[in-house]
């Protein structure tokens, strides 16, 4: 349901406050602390409140008892006094517009319980991050493009996913600390890993995403491989035969959907990867590298394949865990096989 007017009335506020599912009342550009109790009541879907330019801590009280999402991506800055009444709201909380946050607010959004996207903070204090990090849920920091050593420890505490895709570059200190993380963290802005910040973070312990980086070195890469449980690398257009051999040290889920052919020793390198691999970037298979994923044990996703040889099928046919596009199912799934 959407509105075109500018102001809600409590009357509107009132029916709306009935209506099951999502509500964009983006139109709006000033809520009364009566319309905002209305809205409150209201259940079963995301509240979009793009077009308020400011919140009282009265409606913002009132608008925490809502079961549901809700977006004030439209407030460019948030009092101490309304980020403590939003501390006890249990969804998804978007503040995307927001360029800064005191320390005290972080200190009280640090108790919200659900997804929380600051997106257009550009920087964070030390005592923001670290409130952060005790944060029960997945934060979206994307906006900030540098991160210090303090900073990035305060965040290793966040147990949910911790998204930081804004950041170029990371110091070796820095990386240290982001790897104690327990949760999954995305890092999907960098575009180069020097080898000593690849060590550093190959000591995550969840899923790490770097899927900008279109190159790595040897050493880079066995640092990489060394603890992730899940490791997404979808930058990587070519998998030279050595950078292949360092990551088939990883165990867990390993994304390469970038990588666009495979030598037979990479592949050969690869078959002995203890996880599943994903290659949906692949669009042929020559068959001396289909024999030998064919001996890979963990799953396999090929499902950017446009063309098959009957030989490579047929070295294909003998893998379980297999998933290709479905008209290569009938030729290359052995009986009884199940794609996921």
């Amino acid at each position: 349901m959407t509105t075109d007017d500018y102001d809600l009335p409590v009357e509107t506020a009132q029916s709306l406050a009935q209506h099951k599912g999502d509500l964009s009342l983006n139109a709006y550009t000033s809520l009364s602390a009566q319309a905002a109790a209305l809205l409150g009541q209201h259940k079963g879907g995301t509240l979009w409140l793009n077009g308020l330019g400011s919140l009282s801590a009265e409606a913002a009280e009132s608008l925490a008892a809502h079961e549901g999402a809700i977006s004030f991506d439209g407030l460019g800055s948030l009092s101490d006094e309304a980020a403590a009444k939003l501390a006890t709201f249990a969804h998804g909380l978007s503040l995307d517009r927001l360029s800064s946050l005191s320390d005290r607010a972080a200190e009280s959004l640090s108790s919200h319980d659900g997804s929380l996207w600051l997106n257009g903070l550009t920087t964070i204090s030390d005592r923001a991050a670290a409130a952060l990090g005790r944060h029960n849920g997945s934060v979206w920091l994307n906006g900030l493009t540098t991160m210090s050593a303090e900073a990035a420890a305060g965040l290793a505490h966040l147990r949910g996913f911790l998204s930081l895709d804004g950041l170029r570059s990371l110091a070796t200190a820095a990386a240290a600390a982001l790897a104690k993380q327990s949760g999954d963290l995305s890092l999907d802005g960098i575009e180069s890993l020097p080898d000593d910040v690849a060590a550093a973070l190959g000591h995550h312990r969840g899923m790490l995403r770097l899927s900008r980086v279109t190159g790595l070195s040897e050493s880079a890469a066995r640092g990489l491989a060394q603890r992730s449980r899940v490791l997404a690398l979808n930058g990587l257009t070519s998998l030279p035969d050595a950078i292949a051999d360092a990551l088939a040290r990883h165990e867990g889920l390993l994304y390469l959907n970038g990588v666009q052919s495979l030598s037979h020793t990479a592949a050969a390198s690869l078959a002995r990867h203890a996880g599943d691999l994903y290659f949906d970037g692949l669009v042929s298979m020559p068959d001396d590298v289909a024999r030998e994923l064919a001996r890979h044990t963990g799953w396999l996703y090929l499902n950017g394949l446009t063309s098959l040889s009957p030989e490579a099928a047929a070295a294909l046919r003998s893998k379980s865990g297999l998933t290709l596009p479905e008209r290569f199912l009938a030729s290359a799934a052995p009986p009884g096989s199940v794609t996921p």
